[in-house]
């Protein structure tokens, strides 16, 4: 990381001067532009000087030449241009009408062709005025600047031409541009330095902005940045560094919105899944993920593909296609039945554009169960009831018919009401302890002792003795007085009672039944066995059932109301316990009672 943090910078420091090529090519070609103009300009000056000179002296000898081309003499000519050109070192030349070279101060006449198309010479003839060019001169082998004048005498047309040679010209130019050069350097040089030392008491506190500024992008929003003393950059580090405090303070707020939501949608116990208009989920919470056993990331696939449920696939199109708030129940098959009711509704984005819907699942499949059970309980208690009622109306009937009136048959069915009235009111006692058993809670703990199990459960064997003794039944106690639960001494009598008269009803005269007390790890077993009629394996499973009988018409004459085993399973859920049974057909059961040892 420091290596890396070493290189962006080193990279930063490059960007900041890669541009000083770029500066010192364009201070370059602005120098040679302005020497290039300035040169040409001093240039343009001094040719405009020596043609206005070389005019003035045209004009100058203009009398001389008239007088000496009206009495032509051309000694006196050539003395006159070779005395003029030794004295201001002006070249003159004498051109006649036809082009011919008349005169040359600098050259044999003879030797020089004509001059007709020279373009001083043509506009001074042409347009009788006078004419000026620069030009290299073949004759002199260096560049002259050339002046013309038109002159007529007797009615002869002539042109005189004076020129200068540029040498000395060029020397003075070439030293101007010289210098200029020399200046321009130094004033590039010192430029640069500046440049360089403005740029860089600029790059430095940009540079550590730009660095700064890639970690906050990087998500580092509690660094602080310098903040230069003063200038631009100061204003912009500021900017940045509210920048990044504000930025810091929305994303906290965002994400502690979004902890807080995140808490909410995973606590909930409905199933909560969100749907793009593609049908694919855009979030889902753990509630729906356990309900439809889907995977944790199940964000981004397709709901129809899923979620193999084709009611609720339908719910969901019917959602999409009415644009409306719909509700429906569905029953979903995963490890179990399940009774799901759904609520949807579409999502919407600033009150018009819809994005998706949203599908709220409540799983009221114990709640569906419940009410089964309250249904089958209503039936069950009210066919329980019906038999005995029925019972008793004959047999009332029977005597308000005169059987009162014979003592026999009136104590015979005086005695059948009494045994129906005995087990009607034995079933509503069984039925109001059930029922006390499912309003108690664990709460009640706060009401249990400490107890030895020896105690409740040898209580029960004296209470249940005399019955077992009238069908020669032999009841066996195995104990052990040291073993102690958290409980309520009546509760568990109750239940040890249930058990043994349970298994007083369905073994055989002369059998043996054995209750026992004995250790399972950190748990405590109340064990009640007999070896009577036993009980098929296919009814163990809902043995501890209200209402549930093995042999209905055994237990009905037996006395039995179908809430004891029942009863016994509440205790031992109230105890934080369990029970449950072994049997086999024809050798007996074992029923067991499983609680947690008291360890104090």
């Amino acid at each position: 990381m420091a290596n890396r943090g070493l290189t962006s910078r080193g990279s930063m420091r490059n960007d900041a001067f890669q541009f000083f090529p770029i500066l010192i090519f364009s201070v370059a070609i602005s120098l040679l532009g302005f020497i290039w103009h300035q040169s040409t300009s001093m240039e343009d000056i001094y040719l405009q000087r020596v043609q206005n000179e070389l005019l003035i002296r045209s004009h100058l000898l203009e009398p001389e030449v008239r007088k000496l081309l009206e009495r032509p003499d051309v000694n006196a000519i050539d003395e006159f241009g070779n005395r003029i050109d030794k004295l201001i070192d002006t070249r003159i030349t004498l051109i006649a009408a036809d082009g011919k070279v008349l005169f040359d101060s600098q050259e044999s006449a003879e030797k020089m062709g004509n001059h007709l198309k020279r373009p001083e010479i043509a506009t001074a003839f042409g347009e009788k005025i006078p004419g000026s060019s620069v030009r290299y001169s073949a004759t002199l082998s260096t560049r002259m600047v050339y002046t013309a004048i038109p002159i007529e005498v007797d009615g002869k047309a002539y042109v005189l031409r004076t020129a200068v040679s540029l040498k000395s010209i060029d020397d003075v130019i070439r030293q101007a541009r010289r210098d200029i050069i020399i200046v321009g350097l130094l004033v590039a040089l010192v430029t640069s330095g500046l440049s360089y030392s403005i740029v860089r008491g600029i790059s430095k506190p940009i540079e550590s902005l730009k660095f700064n500024a890639a970690r906050i992008a990087a998500g580092n929003l509690d660094i602080k940045l310098p903040i230069p003393e003063k200038g631009a950059i100061r204003e912009l580090a500021l900017s940045l560094s509210n920048m990044a405090e504000q930025l810091k303070y929305r994303i906290d707020e965002i994400t502690r919105e979004k902890n807080e939501r995140d808490a909410i949608f995973s606590s909930m116990t409905e199933g909560v899944i969100a749907l793009g208009l593609d049908g694919n989920i855009l979030d889902i919470n753990n509630a729906a993920l356990i309900m439809f056993d889907l995977p944790e990331n199940a964000v981004g696939l397709s709901f129809y593909g899923v979620v193999r449920n084709r009611p609720l696939q339908d719910f969901v199109e019917q959602i999409f296609r009415e644009k409306k708030t719909l509700e429906t129940e569905v029953t979903i098959f995963n490890v179990q039945e399940r009774s799901i009711r759904a609520r949807g509704t579409v999502l919407k984005m600033n009150q018009n554009q819809i994005f998706g819907t949203l599908i709220v699942l409540s799983d009221f499949t114990q709640i569906r169960k419940l009410e089964n059970f309250r249904r089958d309980f209503i039936a069950d208690v009210s066919h329980e009831i019906k038999t005995p009622l029925t019972v008793i109306r004959g047999a009332v009937e029977t005597l308000q018919e005169g059987a009162i009136n014979e003592p026999e048959n009136a104590e015979k069915f005086m005695n059948i009401i009494t045994k129906h009235t005995d087990r009607l009111n034995a079933l509503v006692k069984d039925i109001l302890s059930l029922s006390g058993l499912e309003q108690k809670t664990r709460a009640s703990e706060r009401d249990f002792t400490v107890l030895k199990l020896s105690g409740p459960v040898g209580t029960a064997i004296e209470l249940c003795k005399e019955r077992a003794e009238g069908r020669k039944i032999e009841l066996n106690f195995e104990k052990d007085d040291n073993l102690k639960v958290q409980g309520d001494c009546q509760l568990l009598e109750q239940a040890v009672v249930n058990l043994i008269e349970n298994a007083i009803k369905y073994s055989g005269d002369d059998s043996v039944i054995t209750a026992s007390i004995n250790t399972d790890g950190n748990d405590i077993l109340i064990k009640v066995a007999d070896n009577g009629c036993g009980i098929a394996s296919e009814h163990l499973p809902r043995l501890f059932e209200r209402f549930y009988r093995v042999d209905k018409a055994r237990s009905r004459k037996l006395g039995g109301t179908g809430l004891g085993l029942s009863i016994v399973k509440h205790i031992a859920q109230l105890h934080r316990g369990s029970v449950s049974v072994a049997s086999t057909l024809g050798r007996g059961s074992i029923f067991t009672i499983r609680l947690p040892r008291y360890q104090g």
